[in-house]
Protein backbone atom coordinates (compact mmCIF):
# COMPACT_ATOMS: atom_id res chain seq x y z
CA UNK A 1 0.00 0.00 0.00
CA UNK A 2 2.70 2.18 1.32
CA UNK A 3 4.68 1.92 -1.88
CA UNK A 4 1.83 2.18 -4.33
CA UNK A 5 0.54 5.38 -2.38
CA UNK A 6 4.62 7.07 -3.16
CA UNK A 7 4.35 6.22 -6.34
CA UNK A 8 1.54 8.10 -7.14
CA UNK A 9 2.39 11.03 -5.13
CA UNK A 10 4.07 12.61 -7.79
CA UNK A 11 1.76 12.20 -10.10
CA UNK A 12 -1.24 13.59 -7.60
CA UNK A 13 1.16 16.52 -7.06
CA UNK A 14 1.57 17.77 -10.51
CA UNK A 15 -2.50 17.03 -11.42
CA UNK A 16 -3.14 19.12 -8.10
CA UNK A 17 -0.85 21.90 -9.75
CA UNK A 18 -2.41 21.56 -13.04
CA UNK A 19 -5.67 21.73 -11.45
CA UNK A 20 -5.13 24.86 -9.36
CA UNK A 21 -3.89 26.42 -12.27
CA UNK A 22 -6.93 24.81 -14.02
CA UNK A 23 -9.77 26.86 -11.60
CA UNK A 24 -7.96 30.07 -11.93
CA UNK A 25 -8.13 29.27 -15.69
CA UNK A 26 -11.56 29.08 -15.37
CA UNK A 27 -12.15 31.94 -12.63
CA UNK A 28 -10.60 34.17 -15.28
CA UNK A 29 -12.72 32.68 -18.49
CA UNK A 30 -15.93 33.27 -16.43
CA UNK A 31 -15.20 36.63 -15.32
CA UNK A 32 -14.39 37.64 -19.03
CA UNK A 33 -17.17 36.17 -20.69
CA UNK A 34 -19.72 35.39 -17.91
CA UNK A 35 -22.58 32.32 -17.61
CA UNK A 36 -25.37 33.46 -19.93
CA UNK A 37 -25.45 32.76 -23.87
CA UNK A 38 -22.22 35.00 -24.72
CA UNK A 39 -20.42 32.16 -22.70
CA UNK A 40 -22.04 29.56 -24.35
CA UNK A 41 -20.99 30.03 -27.51
CA UNK A 42 -17.39 29.62 -26.76
CA UNK A 43 -17.83 27.06 -24.08
CA UNK A 44 -19.70 25.00 -27.10
CA UNK A 45 -17.41 25.93 -29.63
CA UNK A 46 -14.36 24.82 -27.10
CA UNK A 47 -15.77 21.66 -26.32
CA UNK A 48 -16.32 20.14 -29.60
CA UNK A 49 -12.50 19.78 -30.90
CA UNK A 50 -12.39 17.64 -27.28
CA UNK A 51 -15.66 16.15 -28.52
CA UNK A 52 -14.44 15.24 -31.97
CA UNK A 53 -11.32 14.44 -31.07
CA UNK A 54 -12.53 11.70 -28.13
CA UNK A 55 -14.93 10.59 -30.64
CA UNK A 56 -12.78 9.53 -33.22
CA UNK A 57 -8.99 9.07 -31.68
CA UNK A 58 -9.35 9.98 -28.09
CA UNK A 59 -10.82 7.01 -26.38
CA UNK A 60 -9.31 4.44 -28.58
CA UNK A 61 -6.18 5.79 -27.76
CA UNK A 62 -6.82 6.18 -24.03
CA UNK A 63 -8.22 2.39 -23.74
CA UNK A 64 -5.93 0.73 -25.96
CA UNK A 65 -3.14 2.21 -26.35
CA UNK A 66 -0.83 1.68 -23.58
CA UNK A 67 -1.78 -2.23 -23.30
CA UNK A 68 -0.51 -2.88 -26.28
CA UNK A 69 2.27 -0.94 -26.18
CA UNK A 70 3.29 -3.01 -23.10
CA UNK A 71 3.07 -5.89 -24.84
CA UNK A 72 4.96 -5.09 -27.81
CA UNK A 73 7.45 -3.75 -25.41
CA UNK A 74 7.84 -7.21 -23.60
CA UNK A 75 7.36 -9.27 -26.77
CA UNK A 76 8.68 -7.27 -29.47
CA UNK A 77 12.85 -7.63 -30.22
CA UNK A 78 13.09 -3.46 -30.95
CA UNK A 79 11.18 -2.74 -27.91
CA UNK A 80 7.97 -2.05 -29.72
CA UNK A 81 9.98 0.76 -30.89
CA UNK A 82 9.16 0.14 -34.81
CA UNK A 83 5.14 -0.64 -33.61
CA UNK A 84 5.38 2.63 -31.46
CA UNK A 85 6.41 4.74 -34.62
CA UNK A 86 3.86 3.49 -37.30
CA UNK A 87 1.10 3.90 -34.89
CA UNK A 88 2.22 7.50 -33.99
CA UNK A 89 2.56 8.42 -37.74
CA UNK A 90 -1.29 6.22 -38.73
CA UNK A 91 -2.96 8.85 -35.69
CA UNK A 92 -0.57 11.97 -36.62
CA UNK A 93 -2.18 11.79 -40.68
CA UNK A 94 -5.43 11.17 -39.18
CA UNK A 95 -5.47 14.08 -36.55
CA UNK A 96 -4.68 16.11 -39.15
CA UNK A 97 -7.18 15.03 -41.98
CA UNK A 98 -10.01 15.50 -39.24
CA UNK A 99 -9.10 19.22 -38.40
CA UNK A 100 -9.14 19.88 -42.15
CA UNK A 101 -12.47 18.28 -42.90
CA UNK A 102 -13.69 19.87 -39.38
CA UNK A 103 -12.64 23.47 -40.03
CA UNK A 104 -14.26 23.06 -43.35
CA UNK A 105 -17.91 22.37 -41.63
CA UNK A 106 -17.33 24.43 -38.73
CA UNK A 107 -20.93 25.70 -38.98
CA UNK A 108 -22.67 22.91 -39.28
CA UNK A 109 -21.20 21.34 -36.46
CA UNK A 110 -22.00 24.57 -34.51
CA UNK A 111 -25.22 23.64 -35.16
CA UNK A 112 -25.48 20.46 -33.92
CA UNK A 113 -24.44 21.15 -30.61
CA UNK A 114 -26.12 24.42 -29.95
CA UNK A 115 -29.89 24.76 -29.45
CA UNK A 116 -31.75 26.08 -32.88
CA UNK A 117 -33.38 29.07 -30.59
CA UNK A 118 -29.87 30.92 -30.90
CA UNK A 119 -29.85 34.05 -33.33
CA UNK A 120 -28.00 34.07 -36.20
CA UNK A 121 -25.23 36.47 -34.54
CA UNK A 122 -25.10 34.40 -31.67
CA UNK A 123 -24.31 31.33 -34.25
CA UNK A 124 -21.71 33.08 -35.97
CA UNK A 125 -19.88 33.81 -33.09
CA UNK A 126 -19.73 30.66 -32.00
CA UNK A 127 -18.40 29.14 -35.90
CA UNK A 128 -15.64 31.82 -35.42
CA UNK A 129 -14.35 30.82 -32.28
CA UNK A 130 -14.61 26.84 -33.72
CA UNK A 131 -12.54 27.44 -36.58
CA UNK A 132 -10.62 29.04 -33.66
CA UNK A 133 -10.12 26.02 -31.99
CA UNK A 134 -10.80 22.99 -33.82
CA UNK A 135 -6.74 22.51 -34.91
CA UNK A 136 -6.52 21.65 -30.82
CA UNK A 137 -7.46 18.07 -32.12
CA UNK A 138 -4.04 17.57 -33.52
CA UNK A 139 -2.53 18.72 -30.45
CA UNK A 140 -5.05 17.12 -27.84
CA UNK A 141 -3.63 13.93 -29.94
CA UNK A 142 0.25 15.25 -29.60
CA UNK A 143 -0.17 15.27 -25.75
CA UNK A 144 -2.35 12.21 -25.33
CA UNK A 145 0.20 9.92 -27.66
CA UNK A 146 3.19 11.42 -26.16
CA UNK A 147 1.70 11.42 -22.40
CA UNK A 148 1.07 7.29 -23.00
CA UNK A 149 4.85 6.91 -24.67
CA UNK A 150 6.57 8.37 -21.48
CA UNK A 151 3.75 6.26 -19.57
CA UNK A 152 4.93 3.19 -20.51
CA UNK A 153 8.70 4.05 -20.25
CA UNK A 154 7.62 4.76 -16.23
CA UNK A 155 7.66 8.67 -16.61
CA UNK A 156 4.32 9.65 -15.21
CA UNK A 157 5.00 13.57 -13.90
CA UNK A 158 5.87 15.66 -16.91
CA UNK A 159 2.32 15.22 -18.64
CA UNK A 160 0.82 16.25 -15.18
CA UNK A 161 2.11 19.39 -15.26
CA UNK A 162 2.02 20.10 -18.71
CA UNK A 163 -1.31 21.83 -18.78
CA UNK A 164 -0.17 24.65 -16.21
CA UNK A 165 1.53 26.00 -19.16
CA UNK A 166 -2.28 25.94 -21.03
CA UNK A 167 -3.75 27.65 -17.92
CA UNK A 168 -1.64 30.07 -17.54
CA UNK A 169 -1.53 31.10 -21.31
CA UNK A 170 -5.18 30.78 -21.22
CA UNK A 171 -5.34 33.02 -18.09
CA UNK A 172 -3.35 35.46 -19.44
CA UNK A 173 -5.60 35.54 -23.20
CA UNK A 174 -8.66 35.93 -20.57
CA UNK A 175 -7.03 39.11 -18.87
CA UNK A 176 -6.28 41.00 -22.24
CA UNK A 177 -10.07 39.84 -23.20
CA UNK A 178 -11.29 41.84 -20.32
CA UNK A 179 -9.06 44.86 -21.25
CA UNK A 180 -10.69 45.18 -24.11
CA UNK A 181 -14.47 45.38 -23.10
CA UNK A 182 -16.08 48.19 -21.76
CA UNK A 183 -19.61 45.84 -20.29
CA UNK A 184 -20.79 42.34 -20.13
CA UNK A 185 -19.98 40.68 -23.49
CA UNK A 186 -22.80 39.49 -26.05
CA UNK A 187 -22.78 38.04 -29.41
CA UNK A 188 -23.60 41.70 -30.57
CA UNK A 189 -21.05 43.86 -29.07
CA UNK A 190 -17.87 42.05 -29.29
CA UNK A 191 -15.39 42.64 -32.28
CA UNK A 192 -13.82 40.35 -34.61
CA UNK A 193 -10.60 41.06 -33.14
CA UNK A 194 -11.60 40.37 -30.04
CA UNK A 195 -13.16 36.79 -30.86
CA UNK A 196 -9.87 35.52 -32.25
CA UNK A 197 -7.92 37.08 -29.05
CA UNK A 198 -9.67 34.46 -27.16
CA UNK A 199 -9.88 31.88 -30.00
CA UNK A 200 -5.92 32.06 -30.61
CA UNK A 201 -5.31 32.05 -26.97
CA UNK A 202 -7.31 29.32 -26.08
CA UNK A 203 -5.46 27.03 -28.40
CA UNK A 204 -1.92 28.38 -27.93
CA UNK A 205 -2.72 27.20 -24.45
CA UNK A 206 -3.28 23.50 -26.09
CA UNK A 207 -0.53 23.35 -28.44
CA UNK A 208 2.09 24.40 -25.61
CA UNK A 209 0.73 21.72 -23.45
CA UNK A 210 1.57 18.97 -26.34
CA UNK A 211 4.85 20.65 -27.48
CA UNK A 212 6.68 20.96 -24.24
CA UNK A 213 6.40 16.86 -24.14
CA UNK A 214 8.22 16.44 -27.04
CA UNK A 215 12.06 17.41 -25.28
CA UNK A 216 11.00 14.24 -22.84
CA UNK A 217 10.67 11.98 -24.97
CA UNK A 218 14.00 11.74 -26.12
CA UNK A 219 15.06 12.42 -22.65
CA UNK A 220 13.18 8.61 -21.59
CA UNK A 221 14.73 7.13 -24.56
CA UNK A 222 12.32 7.30 -27.37
CA UNK A 223 13.13 9.09 -30.62
CA UNK A 224 10.07 9.26 -33.58
CA UNK A 225 10.84 8.62 -36.90
CA UNK A 226 8.12 8.14 -39.38
CA UNK A 227 6.98 4.86 -40.62
CA UNK A 228 4.18 4.72 -42.82
CA UNK A 229 4.12 1.34 -43.14
CA UNK A 230 1.00 0.53 -41.37
CA UNK A 231 0.99 -3.38 -41.97
CA UNK A 232 1.43 -6.38 -40.40
CA UNK A 233 2.63 -5.00 -37.47
CA UNK A 234 0.30 -5.96 -34.93
CA UNK A 235 -2.17 -2.72 -35.50
CA UNK A 236 -5.05 -5.32 -36.84
CA UNK A 237 -5.32 -6.20 -33.05
CA UNK A 238 -5.21 -2.43 -32.14
CA UNK A 239 -8.11 -1.13 -34.51
CA UNK A 240 -10.39 -4.61 -33.63
CA UNK A 241 -10.28 -3.28 -29.80
CA UNK A 242 -10.48 0.11 -30.93
CA UNK A 243 -13.91 -0.34 -32.34
CA UNK A 244 -15.59 -0.85 -29.40
CA UNK A 245 -14.00 2.00 -27.46
CA UNK A 246 -15.04 4.06 -30.33
CA UNK A 247 -18.07 2.97 -30.40
CA UNK A 248 -17.77 3.76 -26.51
CA UNK A 249 -17.50 7.23 -26.76
CA UNK A 250 -19.68 7.53 -29.57
CA UNK A 251 -22.83 6.59 -27.19
CA UNK A 252 -20.82 9.37 -25.01
CA UNK A 253 -20.94 11.55 -27.69
CA UNK A 254 -24.95 11.06 -28.89
CA UNK A 255 -26.11 11.86 -25.13
CA UNK A 256 -23.69 14.69 -24.87
CA UNK A 257 -24.97 16.02 -27.55
CA UNK A 258 -28.61 16.01 -25.88
CA UNK A 259 -27.49 17.46 -23.12
CA UNK A 260 -25.44 20.53 -25.16
CA UNK A 261 -28.98 21.06 -26.72
CA UNK A 262 -30.76 21.21 -23.37
CA UNK A 263 -28.04 23.39 -21.37
CA UNK A 264 -27.80 25.84 -24.15
CA UNK A 265 -31.51 25.69 -24.69
CA UNK A 266 -32.04 26.31 -20.72
CA UNK A 267 -30.28 29.94 -21.14
CA UNK A 268 -32.37 30.87 -23.61
CA UNK A 269 -35.40 30.33 -22.01
CA UNK A 270 -34.37 32.47 -19.13
CA UNK A 271 -33.05 35.29 -21.38
CA UNK A 272 -35.84 37.46 -21.05
CA UNK A 273 -36.85 36.88 -17.23
CA UNK A 274 -34.86 40.87 -15.38
CA UNK A 275 -33.99 38.67 -12.05
CA UNK A 276 -33.43 35.18 -13.68
CA UNK A 277 -30.09 33.41 -12.72
CA UNK A 278 -27.89 32.50 -16.17
CA UNK A 279 -27.55 28.20 -15.76
CA UNK A 280 -26.70 27.09 -18.82
CA UNK A 281 -23.67 25.16 -20.90
CA UNK A 282 -20.94 26.93 -19.63
CA UNK A 283 -22.81 26.27 -15.58
CA UNK A 284 -23.16 22.42 -16.94
CA UNK A 285 -19.38 22.50 -17.68
CA UNK A 286 -17.68 23.95 -14.81
CA UNK A 287 -19.76 22.16 -12.41
CA UNK A 288 -18.98 18.97 -13.40
CA UNK A 289 -14.81 20.61 -13.76
CA UNK A 290 -15.46 20.92 -10.22
CA UNK A 291 -16.41 17.37 -9.92
CA UNK A 292 -13.52 16.43 -11.80
CA UNK A 293 -11.16 17.90 -9.79
CA UNK A 294 -10.97 15.13 -7.06
CA UNK A 295 -11.12 12.50 -8.83
CA UNK A 296 -8.18 13.86 -11.33
CA UNK A 297 -5.81 14.66 -8.54
CA UNK A 298 -6.86 11.31 -6.81
CA UNK A 299 -8.24 8.48 -9.24
CA UNK A 300 -6.65 9.41 -12.09
CA UNK A 301 -3.01 9.45 -10.67
CA UNK A 302 -4.00 6.32 -8.65
CA UNK A 303 -4.99 4.67 -12.03
CA UNK A 304 -2.22 6.20 -14.44
CA UNK A 305 0.28 4.52 -12.25
CA UNK A 306 -2.19 1.22 -11.45
CA UNK A 307 -2.58 0.29 -15.55
CA UNK A 308 0.80 -0.67 -16.72
CA UNK A 309 1.23 -2.95 -13.76
CA UNK A 310 -2.55 -4.45 -13.99
CA UNK A 311 -1.40 -4.72 -17.61
CA UNK A 312 1.77 -6.38 -17.39
CA UNK A 313 -0.25 -8.87 -14.53
CA UNK A 314 -2.92 -9.87 -17.05
CA UNK A 315 -0.43 -9.97 -19.88
CA UNK A 316 1.63 -12.73 -17.66
CA UNK A 317 -2.05 -14.02 -16.43
CA UNK A 318 -1.02 -13.40 -12.82
CA UNK A 319 -4.58 -12.99 -11.29
CA UNK A 320 -4.03 -13.17 -8.09
CA UNK A 321 -1.28 -9.90 -8.31
CA UNK A 322 -4.12 -8.26 -10.03
CA UNK A 323 -6.90 -9.09 -8.34
CA UNK A 324 -4.85 -7.58 -5.19
CA UNK A 325 -3.72 -4.74 -7.38
CA UNK A 326 -7.54 -3.83 -8.46
CA UNK A 327 -8.36 -4.52 -4.83
CA UNK A 328 -5.76 -1.93 -3.38
CA UNK A 329 -6.78 0.45 -5.96
CA UNK A 330 -10.39 0.64 -5.35
CA UNK A 331 -9.82 0.73 -1.14
CA UNK A 332 -7.81 4.08 -1.76
CA UNK A 333 -9.98 5.57 -3.96
CA UNK A 334 -12.72 5.00 -1.81
CA UNK A 335 -11.05 6.48 1.32
CA UNK A 336 -10.47 9.50 -0.21
CA UNK A 337 -13.26 10.16 -2.91
CA UNK A 338 -16.25 9.43 -0.30
CA UNK A 339 -14.84 12.64 1.62
CA UNK A 340 -14.49 14.90 -1.77
CA UNK A 341 -17.96 14.22 -2.31
CA UNK A 342 -19.45 15.02 0.50
CA UNK A 343 -16.99 18.13 0.74
CA UNK A 344 -18.00 19.27 -2.07
CA UNK A 345 -21.92 18.32 -1.68
CA UNK A 346 -21.83 20.45 1.30
CA UNK A 347 -19.76 23.24 0.00
CA UNK A 348 -20.58 23.59 -3.85
CA UNK A 349 -22.77 27.03 -3.38
CA UNK A 350 -20.07 28.56 -1.52
CA UNK A 351 -17.55 27.64 -3.55
CA UNK A 352 -19.23 28.74 -6.66
CA UNK A 353 -20.36 32.19 -5.69
CA UNK A 354 -16.77 32.42 -4.45
CA UNK A 355 -14.82 31.06 -7.09
CA UNK A 356 -17.39 32.38 -10.40
CA UNK A 357 -19.01 35.47 -8.94
CA UNK A 358 -16.96 38.17 -10.45
CA UNK A 359 -16.40 40.67 -13.73
CA UNK A 360 -19.07 39.98 -16.26
CA UNK A 361 -20.69 36.83 -13.64
CA UNK A 362 -22.81 37.42 -10.10
CA UNK A 363 -22.32 35.60 -6.82
CA UNK A 364 -25.85 34.48 -7.31
CA UNK A 365 -24.86 33.04 -10.85
CA UNK A 366 -21.70 31.50 -9.27
CA UNK A 367 -23.60 30.26 -6.58
CA UNK A 368 -26.22 28.87 -8.79
CA UNK A 369 -23.02 27.03 -11.00
CA UNK A 370 -21.99 25.83 -7.82
CA UNK A 371 -25.24 23.86 -6.68
CA UNK A 372 -24.41 21.89 -10.27
CA UNK A 373 -21.53 21.04 -8.94
CA UNK A 374 -23.05 19.93 -5.99
CA UNK A 375 -25.60 17.66 -7.98
CA UNK A 376 -22.39 16.30 -9.70
CA UNK A 377 -20.69 15.68 -6.53
CA UNK A 378 -23.35 12.93 -5.09
CA UNK A 379 -22.39 10.62 -8.15
CA UNK A 380 -18.33 11.39 -7.85
CA UNK A 381 -17.64 7.80 -6.00
CA UNK A 382 -19.53 6.04 -8.21
CA UNK A 383 -18.22 7.99 -11.42
CA UNK A 384 -14.24 7.24 -9.61
CA UNK A 385 -15.08 3.54 -8.87
CA UNK A 386 -16.51 3.12 -12.08
CA UNK A 387 -13.43 4.34 -13.89
CA UNK A 388 -10.77 1.93 -12.08
CA UNK A 389 -13.47 -1.11 -12.70
CA UNK A 390 -13.47 -0.17 -16.46
CA UNK A 391 -9.31 0.18 -16.65
CA UNK A 392 -9.13 -3.91 -15.05
CA UNK A 393 -11.64 -5.10 -18.36
CA UNK A 394 -9.11 -2.35 -20.86
CA UNK A 395 -5.90 -4.35 -19.38
CA UNK A 396 -7.02 -7.21 -19.93
CA UNK A 397 -7.53 -5.62 -23.79
CA UNK A 398 -11.40 -6.33 -23.05
CA UNK A 399 -13.07 -3.43 -24.90
CA UNK A 400 -16.70 -4.96 -25.92
CA UNK A 401 -18.19 -5.30 -22.05
CA UNK A 402 -17.06 -1.25 -21.44
CA UNK A 403 -19.28 -0.47 -24.60
CA UNK A 404 -22.09 -2.72 -23.25
CA UNK A 405 -22.08 -1.42 -19.74
CA UNK A 406 -21.49 2.35 -20.81
CA UNK A 407 -24.91 2.06 -23.40
CA UNK A 408 -26.89 0.98 -20.38
CA UNK A 409 -25.07 3.90 -18.48
CA UNK A 410 -26.34 6.26 -21.68
CA UNK A 411 -29.64 4.91 -21.44
CA UNK A 412 -30.32 5.87 -17.53
CA UNK A 413 -28.67 8.81 -17.87
CA UNK A 414 -31.01 10.14 -21.13
CA UNK A 415 -34.00 8.71 -18.85
CA UNK A 416 -33.06 10.07 -15.54
CA UNK A 417 -31.92 13.14 -16.62
CA UNK A 418 -33.91 14.17 -19.20
CA UNK A 419 -36.75 13.31 -17.02
CA UNK A 420 -35.69 15.60 -14.06
CA UNK A 421 -35.11 18.50 -16.86
CA UNK A 422 -38.88 18.34 -17.74
CA UNK A 423 -40.48 18.26 -14.52
CA UNK A 424 -38.05 21.06 -12.85
CA UNK A 425 -38.61 24.61 -13.36
CA UNK A 426 -36.55 26.87 -15.58
CA UNK A 427 -33.62 27.83 -13.12
CA UNK A 428 -33.22 24.18 -12.22
CA UNK A 429 -33.04 22.26 -15.34
CA UNK A 430 -29.79 22.27 -15.31
CA UNK A 431 -29.22 21.32 -11.80
CA UNK A 432 -31.42 18.64 -12.31
CA UNK A 433 -29.45 16.77 -15.39
CA UNK A 434 -26.60 16.64 -12.80
CA UNK A 435 -28.54 14.93 -10.58
CA UNK A 436 -29.53 12.42 -13.15
CA UNK A 437 -26.40 12.02 -14.16
CA UNK A 438 -25.03 11.02 -10.46
CA UNK A 439 -27.87 8.79 -9.93
CA UNK A 440 -27.04 6.98 -13.40
CA UNK A 441 -23.73 6.66 -11.91
CA UNK A 442 -24.59 4.85 -8.81
CA UNK A 443 -26.62 2.55 -10.27
CA UNK A 444 -24.10 1.99 -13.53
CA UNK A 445 -21.10 1.13 -10.78
CA UNK A 446 -23.27 -1.04 -8.50
CA UNK A 447 -23.75 -3.45 -11.64
CA UNK A 448 -19.77 -3.14 -12.54
CA UNK A 449 -18.50 -4.11 -9.76
CA UNK A 450 -21.03 -7.17 -9.00
CA UNK A 451 -19.61 -8.10 -12.88
CA UNK A 452 -16.29 -7.37 -12.48
CA UNK A 453 -16.26 -9.10 -8.85
CA UNK A 454 -17.34 -12.41 -10.53
CA UNK A 455 -14.05 -12.53 -12.53
CA UNK A 456 -11.99 -10.73 -10.07
CA UNK A 457 -12.96 -12.76 -6.27
CA UNK A 458 -10.37 -10.10 -4.41
CA UNK A 459 -12.83 -7.34 -4.67
CA UNK A 460 -15.19 -9.27 -3.13
CA UNK A 461 -12.92 -10.38 0.10
CA UNK A 462 -11.94 -7.30 0.90
CA UNK A 463 -14.30 -5.98 2.97
CA UNK A 464 -15.12 -2.68 0.36
CA UNK A 465 -18.63 -2.45 1.50
CA UNK A 466 -17.39 -2.54 4.89
CA UNK A 467 -14.94 0.56 4.27
CA UNK A 468 -17.43 2.28 2.00
CA UNK A 469 -19.70 2.09 5.47
CA UNK A 470 -17.15 3.67 7.13
CA UNK A 471 -15.80 6.08 5.11
CA UNK A 472 -19.35 7.56 4.12
CA UNK A 473 -20.26 7.35 7.98
CA UNK A 474 -17.18 9.68 8.77
CA UNK A 475 -17.80 11.95 6.00
CA UNK A 476 -21.38 12.62 6.56
CA UNK A 477 -20.58 13.47 10.45
CA UNK A 478 -17.75 15.79 9.62
CA UNK A 479 -19.73 17.15 6.80
CA UNK A 480 -22.94 18.11 9.19
CA UNK A 481 -20.53 18.71 12.01
CA UNK A 482 -18.63 21.44 10.13
CA UNK A 483 -21.46 22.64 8.56
CA UNK A 484 -23.42 23.46 11.59
CA UNK A 485 -20.48 25.49 13.10
CA UNK A 486 -19.87 27.87 9.82
CA UNK A 487 -23.86 28.65 9.69
CA UNK A 488 -24.20 29.50 13.07
CA UNK A 489 -21.39 31.71 13.30
CA UNK A 490 -20.15 32.68 9.80
CA UNK A 491 -22.59 32.50 7.06
CA UNK A 492 -25.54 33.70 9.62
CA UNK A 493 -26.62 36.44 6.97
CA UNK A 494 -28.83 36.48 4.19
CA UNK A 495 -26.28 37.72 1.68
CA UNK A 496 -22.35 36.93 3.40
CA UNK A 497 -19.98 39.42 1.88
CA UNK A 498 -17.42 37.62 -0.31
CA UNK A 499 -14.88 37.97 2.28
CA UNK A 500 -17.46 35.62 5.11
CA UNK A 501 -17.84 32.89 2.56
CA UNK A 502 -13.94 32.36 2.26
CA UNK A 503 -14.12 32.17 5.53
CA UNK A 504 -16.71 29.70 5.72
CA UNK A 505 -14.91 27.46 3.21
CA UNK A 506 -11.89 28.02 4.56
CA UNK A 507 -13.05 27.32 8.78
CA UNK A 508 -15.00 24.02 7.42
CA UNK A 509 -11.86 22.65 4.98
CA UNK A 510 -10.54 22.54 8.37
CA UNK A 511 -12.90 21.59 10.57
CA UNK A 512 -13.99 19.00 8.21
CA UNK A 513 -10.85 17.45 7.71
CA UNK A 514 -9.56 17.60 11.26
CA UNK A 515 -12.66 15.86 12.18
CA UNK A 516 -12.72 13.26 9.36
CA UNK A 517 -9.12 11.78 10.00
CA UNK A 518 -10.10 11.49 13.35
CA UNK A 519 -13.46 9.23 12.95
CA UNK A 520 -10.99 7.46 9.94
CA UNK A 521 -8.80 6.49 13.08
CA UNK A 522 -11.45 5.47 15.34
CA UNK A 523 -13.30 3.20 12.84
CA UNK A 524 -9.64 2.35 11.84
CA UNK A 525 -9.14 3.22 8.26
CA UNK A 526 -5.88 2.29 7.29
CA UNK A 527 -5.85 3.69 3.85
CA UNK A 528 -5.91 7.19 5.60
CA UNK A 529 -3.42 5.98 7.96
CA UNK A 530 -1.06 5.38 5.19
CA UNK A 531 -2.10 8.44 3.35
CA UNK A 532 -1.00 10.62 6.17
CA UNK A 533 2.26 8.68 7.13
CA UNK A 534 3.41 9.42 3.87
CA UNK A 535 2.81 13.34 4.40
CA UNK A 536 4.57 13.62 7.20
CA UNK A 537 7.87 11.53 5.65
CA UNK A 538 7.23 14.38 2.83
Amino acid sequence: MSSFIGQTSGMAAGTLASRITGVFRDIALVAAIGTGIFSDTYSVANSIPNIIYILIAGGAINAVFIPALVRHMEDDADQGKQFTDQLLTLVGLVLISIVLATVLVAGLIVHLYATKLWTPEEFDVATMFARWCLPQIFFYGLYTLASQVLNSRNSFSLPMYAPILNNIIVIATAALFVSTMSGIPTAGSVTVAQINLLGFGTTLGVMAQALILIPALAKSGYSFKPNFQFRNVGNGKVGNLAKWTIGFVLVNQITFLLVSNLTTLANVLVAGEPAAIAVGFTSYQKGQLMMMLPHSIITVSIITALLPRLSRQAHDKDLSAFGGELSTSLRLVSALIIPSAVFLLATGPWLGSLLYGYGASTTAQGAALGAVASMFAIGLPAFSLFYVLLRSYYAQENTKTPFMINLGFNALHIVIGFTLFSLLPNGLQVAGLALGYSISYVITCAITWRRVGNRVPEIRKSGHLRLMVRVSAASVVAAVLSYFLVRVTITNQPEPSTLRVAAAIGVFTVLFSLTYVGLAKVLRISEISAVLALVRRK
